[in-house]
Parts: C-alpha cells; sequence; structure tokens
C-alpha cells in the first residue's frame, strides 16, 4: 500500500494546533483529514474546504451534537472511528492528531 498521511482534527478553528495541522496536511502524502469533536466547526470555512485536496471524513455524532452540516465532498460514515482505525493500522500510514 502507498504511503497515506491520516490527520485527526479535534480542535476548533482559529486554534494554533488546528493551523499546524492545515499547515502539515498541504504536504502530506495523500491525505485524508478526520474530523471530530470541536474539530467539525473547520467544516464552517467554506474557503478552507473548497481547497483541501484530500478526503474528509466527519463524525456524524459530533456533527449532530454541534448543529453542523457536513459539505459537499465531506463523507459522514457511520463507522467513523472504525474507518479511522482501520486507515491507522494499514501499511505505509503516517498518523498525526491534533
Amino acid at each position: 500500500m502507498a504511503n497515506r498521511d491520516i490527520f485527526l482534527l479535534t480542535k476548533p478553528p482559529q486554534s494554533e494546533r488546528a493551523e499546524l495541522c492545515l499547515r502539515l496536511m498541504e504536504h502530506g502524502d495523500d491525505p485524508v483529514l478526520y474530523l471530530a469533536g470541536d474539530g467539525v466547526y473547520n467544516l464552517l470555512d467554506e474557503a478552507l474546504m473548497e481547497k483541501w485536496p484530500g478526503k474528509v471524513m466527519a463524525c456524524k455524532e459530533d456533527l449532530d451534537a454541534r448543529g453542523v452540516q457536513a459539505g459537499e465532498g465531506v463523507r459522514v460514515p457511520e463507522d467513523f472511528y472504525q474507518l479511522l482505525v482501520e486507515e491507522m493500522v494499514a501499511e505505509g500510514s503516517r498518523i498525526y492528531s491534533f
């Protein structure tokens, strides 16, 4: 399997950790962004999401709890954490958590 960078973002927009995560993703190999907790608030920044080149996954429970809608191109799987773990343990994956 090819290298893949997995980013788990649980911080809200404008936080230093979220900004660092987003800068690192620009240089990632086949990056995937998983949004959980307050990280789902990053979906409210449409300009950011439009320029994001990789796959974006969001946790349904966290979207519902915060009243945030997933935009076009954002996957909201029922088994969010199972998919996250499967990608994390896949050969060639590098994991970054913010």
